[in-house]
Parts: structure tokens; sequence; C-alpha cells
């Protein structure tokens, strides 16, 4: 009978064990609070690559395109209108000059011709074309330039500054002989005696 009783109470005691279980699994875990996420903070500014974008802007951005592109004009432009030609028949004149003077110390006119080999007078007018004339005014100078009436303008410009220049000589001395004999009048006007009322000459 106590066995009886005893088995009883064990089946008493596994039941609420399982019962007690089954009500804490049905609840499911306790909830776990998340913890907050760290909070992002905002990134350095990198001076370096800050400065590395300007300067890319600088040198590679739509200004510095357009500043390219119009140098490319003036150096066409340049190119088609005998610029450097120009620059060489300036040296010769310089040089010109410089073998006539007397003071100029030895060796300097083969030193002046050697730093002259390294300095372009292109380089130096290309800033001077850029400050006065547009892209739009470049562009049509070489569409101009590059056309049949252009190419024939250009080759005539030799033969048309030589007889300019004849022309111009001519017309300084005849200027020249105005003016003497315009003084000279004036010499004789102021030489002759002035002649008042009633005075013999």
């Amino acid at each position: 009978m106590r066995s009886i009783h005893s088995l009883a109470s064990w089946r008493w005691c596994l039941l609420t064990v399982l019962a007690v279980g089954c009500a804490h699994s049905s609840t499911g875990p306790a909830a776990v609070t998340p913890e907050p996420a760290p909070r992002a903070e905002a990134a350095p500014v990198d001076t370096n690559t800050a400065e590395a974008r300007a300067l890319a802007d600088q040198m590679f951005g739509p200004e510095a395109r357009a500043t390219k592109r119009k140098q490319q004009k003036v150096r066409r432009l340049m190119a088609l209108t005998g610029a450097e030609d120009t620059g060489r028949q300036m040296m010769d004149m310089m040089t010109s000059h410089f073998e006539k003077s007397s003071s100029i110390p030895p060796g300097f006119m083969e030193k002046f011709r050697e730093v002259a080999q390294q300095e372009s007078i292109v380089d130096m007018l290309v800033p001077v074309y850029m400050k006065h004339f547009s892209e739009e005014d470049l562009d049509a100078a070489i569409t101009f330039h590059e056309s049949p009436a252009g190419r024939r303008f250009l080759a005539a410009q030799p033969r048309v500054l030589e007889e300019a220049k004849e022309v111009g000589e001519q017309w300084g001395v005849r200027l020249a002989e105005k003016a003497l004999r315009a003084l000279v009048e004036e010499e004789e006007r102021e030489a002759r005696p002035v002649r008042h009322e009633g005075q013999e000459l």
C-alpha cells in the first residue's frame, strides 16, 4: 500500500515538474534588450584629398580644358600666320644690332644664340593672344587663314610688306622735303625787313 502511495507521489512530482517546464517553454526565453548601436561619427576631412581634388579641378576641370583648347587654337593661328618666322626675323635683327656694337663682351654672341634656342617667342606671345582674342575670334581667324583666300593673303604678305616698306620710305622723304621747304620759307619771311608806312625799302 505504501509503495502505491510512493509511486503516486513520484508521478505527481514528475507531472508538476513537466507542467512547470512546459509553462516556461511556452513563454519563451526572456527578452534581451539590445544594446544601442554605436553612433557613427563623421569621417574626418582629409585635407590632402581635398587639395588633390582642387588641384585636379584646376588642371583638368572645365575651365582648364577650355583654357587648353584656346591655347591650342592660338598656337594653330600663330603657325598659320608664321609667328615662328617672325620670331626668327626679330632674332636676326637683334643679332645684327649686337654685332654692330663694340661694347659687347667676348663670347656674348655665341651665348646669346645658345640661350635664344632654348626659348621660343611663340611661348611668350601665346598669353598676348589669349588676352586680346576670344575663342570665337580665333575660330574665325583660323577659318579664314585656312581658306584659299587666306592662303593667298599669307603668301602675298612678304611682297606686300616689302613694297609697304618702300612706300613708307618714299612717304618719309616727301614729308621731310615739305617740312624743310616750310621751315626755309618761314626763316625767309622772318629775315625780310618789316616795311613801315611811308618808309621806302
